[in-house]
């Protein structure tokens, strides 16, 4: 009736409040949708899951000043279910769900992502359990990197509320001191991959192996016949639940939604194609060396348009989202761009088989990115320098170590790793060997390591010990 009589006497008034009203709706069905969500959650409650391997710190208790925990990783490698895993945790030390909020952000109904939508998650979720303000909460937000200034938002939340904070994202932007400047000091990060080996056993076995306790002949068994099924399969736990081909299927998918997702949409990018087809190509080259330029010769003779810029920037966007790692030299590991010559790993093994041609004839190439993705976990968030290959000359001769940590800065090595699937060809013996012995008298080290399919023994040289260990045990945590 009010608005009937306000459209004959004043049309831009009627007007004003229609739009008002339609505002209003979209307001409300907008915060139905965040208290749907936060229901849902509620109402399922917190599912079983796999215990993974990777350390959080212990639970803190609800308090202003809290550092506030970052998982970052790629996609679907099980970041949610380290949440639920934390969340049971949280549980069994006696706190009532009702503290706990758990939000995920990765939903199309939520687009476009607006600064303000964090703030809309808290506040619903307080109205809903005004307790949880007072005495204390958990937070839990699922790929929170979608929405914009999400690390100005934990800021305060965890300067003015009495929480604990937890968030995991895909990107490794999240890890960027130029993005993150303000929340600098008030986290701490982790990164979580797709199950290690070590993992992968307990999984699949439902065994707990250390390899300094020493193995049975069964139990050496089991783990030969388990590694190559890990270096086929890879970590993916969703995939693993599948026929073989159906998982490689579903990795396709993982990398795919990843690049559409991470790269596409976040970039803007108007070559969707361009995106697609390099990225199959980085992920069916992993443990090889890629050339940029080669690759954009390649791309331009078969007629589509592209340039090493692109090329370049995509690979970097392909790190950014954890599928693709570039490994350069260690003399040029602080360069500002080594691409041009870096080799290329995946981040699983699995997902390297689900792109590559002829997978199961390529083992070394899937022994050397089960042994990268090693190193990988456990360089310090991968500093960068601190793990590099080596390409030197020594006493008139060329050599190369596949893996090398150390100190890119100061030119200090202090582990040096190569992979081969075996050492009985005696000139693949003499060149890895050669290559680490050199390597030692270098960078005056007295041990090394040889990652093999099955063999092991020690080489003694006049430098020190080589260790030809076998990846079974190698990988093992």
């Amino acid at each position: 009736m009010i608005l009937g009589n306000l459209e004959k006497q004043n049309g831009k008034i009627y007007d004003f409040l229609q739009f008002c009203l339609t505002r209003l709706g979209d307001v409300m069905a907008f915060n139905s949708l965040v208290q749907e969500k936060i229901l849902d959650f509620e109402q399922m409650g917190i599912p079983e899951v796999f215990n993974r391997d990777l350390q959080l710190l212990p639970i803190q208790k609800p308090a202003r000043n809290n550092l506030a925990q970052v998982i970052v990783g790629t996609r679907r490698c099980g970041k949610t279910y380290r949440l639920f895993q934390e969340m049971r945790d949280v549980i069994a030390m006696g706190y009532k769900h009702e503290t706990m909020l758990y939000f995920n952000f990765e939903d199309e109904r939520l687009k476009p992502y607006s600064s303000e939508l964090l703030g809309d998650v808290l506040d619903t979720f307080f109205a809903m359990h005004p307790a949880a303000r007072e005495e204390g909460c958990f937070l839990f937000f699922d790929e929170i990197q979608e929405v914009p200034d999400w690390s100005l938002f934990l800021r305060r939340v965890i300067d003015s509320i009495k929480a604990t904070v937890y968030v995991t994202g895909s990107s490794s932007k999240m890890l960027s001191a130029e993005l993150a400047s303000e929340f600098r000091g008030r986290s701490l990060s982790r990164e979580l991959f797709p199950l290690s080996f070590s993992e992968f056993v307990r999984w699949t076995k439902g065994m707990r192996l250390v390899s300094s306790n020493g193995f049975s002949s069964a139990e050496a068994a089991v783990l030969r016949n388990a590694l190559s099924d890990y270096l086929l399969r890879g970590g993916y736990m969703a995939a693993l639940t599948l026929p073989a081909v159906d998982g490689m299927m579903l990795m396709q998918e993982y990398a795919y939604r990843t690049v559409a997702m991470d790269v596409i949409e976040r970039y803007n990018l108007r070559t969707p194609q361009v995106a697609m087809s390099f990225l199959s190509r980085c992920l069916a080259s992993s443990a090889r060396e890629l050339s940029v330029n080669k690759v954009a010769n390649e791309f331009k003779s078969r007629g589509v348009s592209t340039s090493r810029e692109t090329l370049a920037n995509l690979l970097t966007y392909y790190e950014e989202a954890y599928l693709v790692f570039s490994l350069g030299d260690l003399s040029r590991a602080l360069a500002d761009n080594p691409r041009s010559s870096s080799k290329v790993y995946t981040v699983d093994p699995g997902m390297f088989a689900a792109f590559s041609r002829a997978a199961s004839k390529e083992e070394g190439q899937r022994l050397e990115t089960a042994v990268f993705n090693k190193l990988r976990r456990i360089a310090p968030m991968a500093r960068m320098g601190s793990l590099a290959r080596l390409v030197f000359e020594h006493e008139g001769a060329s050599h190369e170590v596949d893996f090398v940590m150390g100190d890119a800065l100061l030119g200090d090595v202090f582990r040096l790793v190569q992979v081969s699937v075996d050492l009985v060809n005696p000139k693949t013996r003499k060149r890895e060997v050669s290559a680490l012995d050199a390597a030692m008298e270098k960078y005056g080290i007295d041990e090394a390591t040889i990652v093999t399919m099955d063999t092991e023994e020690t080489v003694a040289t006049e430098v020190g010990s080589i260790h030809v260990v076998p990846a079974w045990k190698w990988l093992l945590d």
